[in-house]
């Protein structure tokens, strides 16, 4: 049943919310200490008070016991004597004279208009009270009286037994109901004021957490720009609030990136259905025309077989590059080696030289750079070499014939730089700036069969990117385009 009962009064308790909790705990704990030490308070001056009896009674028992003797002993004499005569204490009593074996009398003296009288018959000598203070209850049921007995002094063996005296509790439990009945009002007084200083207390503390909850709500509702306001205390709530707007910013960065992230997916897939649509279109209608027969001519058909056979190579192409650009998107893990640049130009070099002989492609020295410093890094042969591919292929495709390009590399500093560059008709500022951008053409009036994917930029950029390095357009001295691609050198031994 206890546990059931504790159970309920737990769950109500989490039912509430967190101020009105705090309040509440907080309220009953100082209940809890008010009790505790409302009980001590009152134990221990109900105990200070009885001891204070106890004292009187002491003091009262040997006068009495002895003139009690006295007394007795001239009645028996037959001297003249009175009860009246015998000391008293000076406040409400009760005496109580038990007989030995001698003597059957019970003799008893009480204040004059005491209606109640304690509850006691007898205290023999062999009695285990005899000689310390005990508590007994009252014959009218209503209070407690305080006895202290001993025994009487034998005296020429006319009265032997003992004397108990007795004195009322009355003002001991008076004041200790009027002290508990104070406690209790001072107590609600307390709980009251406790439980509404803490409601606006509690309130004003939680009052950064309300505003945090208020900017959750909003940003649930998808203003990621709110912000928690900060609270003006270097406490654990201005520390929460920092950390949270914190978090907010990384949050509202990452909804940023994601949204540019899916834009940039759409463009791309949306141009990339554009390139494969015309080749599609193309090599559909030539299939068409040689099914309905319109093409009989063997040369013509020959015509049509090489269209789509260059449309299908264009395709082919488009897919490997969006492929590349795929796969360099993705973060690939990569297996770097040391890469020496010049050599790798010059292969390069050499290769652009066989597939247009008629052109003037060199390898030069980069200025300013130390002359005694290899350019090595660290990446993947392949990429780096398809990375010089295609920019020379592209400085071949966009200029003139006679045009010369050159490929320069060195190191300066800690960087390996390489540079491509034409002599052609070079950029404008609006296709420099874009230049980089997937599926940009430079050159509008160059067809679509003739000229490339308009990716080959994009994946330099994507792999030097990956290499931790970076490219850029500048415009040749005297003319031209030239792109500087800038890579982190390789800062090991080179028996290494």
């Amino acid at each position: 049943m206890l546990q059931h009962l504790r159970r309920a009064a737990y769950s109500k308790l989490h039912r509430l919310s967190l101020t009105r909790r705090l309040v509440t705990v907080l309220v009953l704990l100082v209940l809890a200490a008010y009790l505790l030490t409302t009980s001590v308070t009152i134990t221990m001056l109900r105990g200070y008070l009885v001891d204070r009896v106890d004292a009187d009674l002491e003091t009262y028992i040997d006068p009495l016991a002895e003139r009690v003797s006295a007394q007795l002993l001239e009645d028996a004499t037959g001297q003249q004597s009175s009860s009246a005569e015998l000391w008293l204490p000076p406040n409400s009593y009760y005496i109580l004279l038990t007989p030995g074996e001698r003597s059957s009398r019970t003799i008893t003296l009480a204040s004059r208009g005491m209606d109640d009288t304690p509850d006691l018959r007898r205290v023999d000598l062999d009695d285990d009270r005899l000689g310390t203070p005990f508590t007994v209850g009252s014959t009218e049921g209503v209070g407690t009286w305080r006895v202290l007995a001993v025994p009487l002094d034998e005296r020429q063996d006319v009265f032997t037994g003992t004397i108990a005296v007795a004195l009322p509790l009355d003002e001991v439990d008076s004041t200790a109901r009027q002290l508990a009945f104070l406690t209790v009002v001072i107590g609600l007084t307390t709980m009251v004021v406790v439980g509404v200083l803490g409601w606006f207390a509690v309130r004003r503390a939680f009052r950064p957490l309300s505003r945090m909850e208020d900017t959750a709500a909003a940003i649930a509702a998808g203003d990621l720009t709110r912000r928690i306001p900060p609270p003006g205390a270097r406490d654990e709530v201005g520390s929460l609030s920092e950390s949270l707007n914190g978090m907010l910013a990384h949050i509202e960065h990452s909804f940023a990136v994601r949204e540019a992230s899916e834009q940039r997916m759409r463009d791309f897939v949306a141009d990339a259905s554009h390139e494969l649509r015309t080749p599609l279109a193309t090599v559909k209608g030539y299939a068409e025309l040689h099914r309905f027969g319109a093409m009989t001519d063997p040369e013509e058909v020959a015509g049509a077989m090489r269209r789509i056979e260059d449309e299908a190579t264009r395709m082919t192409r488009l897919v490997e590059d969006l492929l590349t650009l795929t796969r360099w998107d993705s973060q690939p893990e990569m297996a770097p080696t040391r890469v020496d640049l010049t050599v790798l130009a010059s292969d390069v070099v050499q290769d652009a030289r066989v597939r247009a002989p008629q052109r003037a492609v060199r390898l030069v020295s980069l200025d300013g750079t130390e002359p005694h410093a290899a350019p090595v890094v660290t990446g993947e042969d392949g990429a780096l070499r398809q990375v010089l591919t295609n920019l020379v292929a592209n400085a071949l495709a966009h200029t003139p014939d006679g045009t010369p390009v050159e490929v320069a590399v060195g190191r300066t500093g800690e960087r390996v730089v390489v540079e491509v560059r034409d002599h052609g008709q070079g950029l404008s500022d609006g296709t420099a700036d874009r230049v980089f951008e997937r599926f940009y053409r430079a050159d509008k009036s160059r067809s679509r069969a003739s000229g490339g994917t308009g990716l080959g930029l994009a994946i330099v950029a994507a792999i030097v990117g990956r290499h931790q390095g970076s490219v850029r357009h500048t415009p040749t001295p005297g003319g031209g385009a030239t792109f500087r691609v800038e890579l982190p050198a390789d800062r090991r031994p080179v028996n290494s």
